[in-house]
């Protein structure tokens, strides 16, 4: 899956993300959070932004819990889907973390009072990117190549995530594919020398090949 961290990492020095996240502070109480917690993006019928300051954490859909993403603060999330009646989406957090839950209209009111729209703007711009690397990965392509590109992705994942989430585990809640079927291809590329998973963990990508 694709890394949004990865995209502000490279905009950070043109778009200045650190002051932007730093002052983001002054609107929202900092709080700090254990692994495993749970944020819904709405409360008593205002729609909310998840801000990330520091951690991991993943986005799911509400409706089946599918894991659209992997992020690492600082980062918002909520705004993707601002328009929608009601939120389709959850965060839950894989680490500790530092973040903030603010209201919507009230993000909106503090960039215009702040003159920070062009900030906003810009984590709109990476959402955006987000989305459409998600896309390129999952939609339209074969079951193998969807289980090659969540193992690529795994590879890429802080070694807590990797030490702790078995390759079935991950490409099951981040896919629709059956158990069986991810099982199977598993076990056809080990067995190939193609990955190297020692109880279940990915422990190494020797090659993939591009059809199996």
């Amino acid at each position: 899956m694709y890394d949004f961290s990865k995209v502000i990492e490279k905009a950070s020095p043109q778009f200045e993300f650190g002051d932007f996240f730093s002052s983001l502070k002054s609107l929202c109480t900092v709080k700090k959070g254990k692994p495993g917690q749970r944020f819904n993006l709405e409360q008593s019928d205002k729609r909310l932004c998840f801000v990330l300051f520091t951690g991991t954490g993943l986005v799911k859909r509400v409706s089946d819990s599918l894991v659209l993403s992997t992020i690492h603060g600082p980062c918002i999330i909520g705004l993707q889907d601002i328009f929608h009646r009601k939120s389709d989406v959850q965060v839950s957090s894989t680490s500790e973390v530092e973040y903030g839950l603010v209201v919507a209209s009230e993000l909106f009111s503090w960039a215009e009072e702040n003159g920070l729209w062009k900030n906003l703007c810009y984590m709109l711009m990476l959402s955006s990117t987000r989305f459409s690397e998600y896309q390129k990965e999952t939609v339209g392509v074969s079951n193998y190549e969807l289980i090659c590109n969540l193992l690529c992705s795994l590879s890429t994942e802080p070694f807590e995530i990797r030490a702790t989430t078995t390759a079935l585990e991950y490409i099951q809640t981040r896919s629709m594919l059956s158990r069986s079927g991810i099982m199977k291809t598993l076990s056809s590329l080990r067995i190939g020398g193609y990955i190297t998973i020692s109880k279940g963990l990915l422990i190494k990508i020797n090659a993939l090949p591009k059809k199996f």
